[in-house]
């Protein structure tokens, strides 16, 4: 929040998000019909978007572990913070990706946003509601400002690819962002994050290992039968909110270093990480 309101998300002067505010001008002028945002400005929405529903979910975290409410939640809100960092890292890509390939990825989180806002209205109104008809309209719009802008055709975007890119599902974006982390010096890779993940969507989904595991039983003498208490380690937890705040953590350096601003909310954040959680950040 504090990032938004200092810097609006304006690049900083000979940073590589100037330069590609450069090479994609908003207004695009390759879109005839410029509704929304185009270009740079396109790009920037939706890292923005992600990164403020990554920091919301952060919220959540926070007030369940407040509140020592940490035995079925805190696993659901770590893997949405894992999903939208890495949504955001992937639209940015890796240095020395063309521009127009970063475009071509947010169009792609638009496209994909919209297809969702459409078959949700239909579900729940139906095709003559007033949401159905505007999410479908918008949903159409975004397809033509595409087709214009990259020349592609119909049964080419039916397939999920736009320039060469490809929207990634939710594991793979998961997994790209830890091998992203991982060559800037992360000590988990993809390999290594595969069964993080997938412990933390069996957490998410309705699976019963994970709930059985928190179970110890023991004997009450009193009602002369097996009771079963529900018991967490507190390693585990901690373990927990350190995989939530090593995305983000890693994703906003990413993002500071990408638009060239000061790093004084970064350095903040450092801090206070370092201050709760010592050797944190190395």
């Amino acid at each position: 929040m504090a990032t938004a309101d200092r810097y609006h998300w304006i690049p900083a002067p000979d940073s590589a998000a100037e330069q590609d505010a450069n090479a994609l001008p908003s207004p695009d002028p390759g879109i005839v019909d410029r509704q929304g945002e185009t270009g740079f400005r396109l790009v920037t929405e939706v890292v923005q978007t992600y990164m403020l529903a990554a920091s919301g979910h952060l919220g959540g975290l926070a007030s369940l572990y407040a509140t020592g409410e940490v035995l079925f939640s805190p696993g659901l809100l770590v893997r949405a913070v894992m999903e939208n960092c890495a949504h955001a890292l992937w639209v940015l890509g890796e240095a020395g990706d063309d521009p127009e390939e970063r475009l071509a990825r947010a169009y792609l989180e638009e496209l994909k946003s919209a297809e969702e806002a459409q078959g949700a209205a239909k579900l729940m109104g139906g095709t003559t509601s007033t949401q159905y008809r505007a999410a479908r309209a918008w949903h159409r719009l975004l397809r033509r400002q595409v087709q214009s802008r990259f020349t592609v055709s119909p049964d080419e975007l039916g397939t999920g690819q736009l320039r060469g890119q490809r929207l990634p599902g939710l594991t793979d974006s998961v997994l790209w962002m830890y091998d992203l982390t991982a060559a800037a010096g992360g000590t988990i890779d993809a390999r290594a994050a595969e069964g993080m993940y997938g412990f933390l969507s069996n957490l998410t989904h309705p699976t019963l290992y994970p709930v059985k595991q928190m179970r110890v039983w023991t004997t009450d003498e009193t009602a002369e039968h097996a009771v079963a208490h529900l018991q967490l380690d507190v390693e585990f937890s901690e373990n927990l909110a350190r995989a939530a705040f090593a995305a983000f953590y890693n994703t906003l350096t990413y993002v500071t270093s990408y638009f060239g601003w000061p790093t004084e909310i970064h350095d903040g954040l450092t801090a206070k990480l370092d201050e709760i959680i010592p050797g944190f950040v190395i």
